[in-house]
């Protein structure tokens, strides 16, 4: 399948935002990175914006998005409840941060509830890429692999935070380690579910396409992930998603959270949208094969 680069931003930028919002939510139900927790949701919300805006260069007439979202049961509705929700979330969020100031008081009933959306949000957009056409797109461990991206991502952008407004926690450390093994731990899951599912495409000997008489019916190795044009990308999304622990390994030798958090973002951003590239490559259709 071609490579639909919105979407890919969509689903990697919507991650991130939920990954920062559900960790400084986490941070501060543990009391840890008051300083920083203004900031992160200001990140988070212009993370969810850009994603959300994003989506919509997907369609060569975007206004026609609107049509789906008279249907509930449609994937993109579904996506921009989730959406709605999560962003009045953080606007409450938003007004308890501003009456408290720097001591930054948040209900914990509050902070519980920004996790379990940030969860709800990933785990919805993941689903609605579900569909039984497309066996490498149809597992659970897809929607796994984005909620190990925001994993990754949350901790380590509030180090980054929490280190420029001078919070020197050892909090980090721990997150920090937890969510880039979850990550790995995820990418490695799913690469493994998508490369199961080649066994549901049966070998076709002989195809003909009268508009492409001379095309395959698919790429060489398109159906796997440790295949062909597929097989570098696999590789990058795993070798990235491992840097990123030995970043949290660093950063906690070291406690330089402004580099090493750093570095951890961009780790896991080059192994999020190298997974997601090869989520593309792979969605292969299987209704043809039939």
């Amino acid at each position: 399948m071609e490579l639909q680069w919105p979407l890919i931003l969509f689903t990697t930028l919507l991650a991130w935002s939920a990954g920062v919002f559900g960790a400084q939510c986490l941070y501060l139900l543990r009391g840890q990175g008051k300083k920083a927790q203004m900031p992160a949701l200001i990140v988070s919300v212009v993370l969810l914006a850009v994603g959300g805006i994003a989506v919509f260069f997907h369609l060569e007439h975007w206004e026609r998005i609107f049509n789906g979202f008279g249907h509930v049961t449609s994937g993109i509705t579904q996506e921009l409840i989730a959406i709605i929700v999560l962003f009045v979330v953080m606007v409450v969020y938003f007004v308890y941060l501003r009456r408290s100031g720097d001591e930054a008081k948040v209900p914990a009933w509050l902070a519980v509830v920004g996790i379990v959306m940030s969860v709800v949000l990933v785990a919805v957009m993941g689903h609605s890429y579900m569909m039984a056409s497309l066996p490498a797109w149809d597992s659970i461990m897809q929607i796994g692999s984005l909620l190990g991206a925001a994993c990754g991502f949350g901790p380590a952008t509030m180090a980054i935070l929490t280190a420029c407004k001078d919070e020197a926690l050892d909090y980090n450390a721990k997150v920090n380690l937890i969510g880039q093994l979850v990550n790995v731990v995820l990418v490695v899951a799913y690469l493994i579910a998508m490369q199961m599912t080649a066994t549901a495409y049966t070998s076709v000997e002989l195809w003909f396409d009268p508009t492409s008489p001379t095309q395959d019916i698919t790429a060489d190795g398109s159906t796997e992930p440790f295949s062909g044009a597929s097989m570098i990308w696999s590789v990058v999304a795993i070798i990235a998603a491992a840097a990123g622990v030995g970043s949290a390994l660093a950063g906690k030798a070291k406690g330089d959270w402004k580099v090493w958090g750093a570095i951890g973002v961009v780790c896991v951003l080059v192994s999020a949208l190298a997974l997601r590239t090869v989520f593309y490559m792979t969605g292969v259709s299987i209704y043809p094969f039939f």
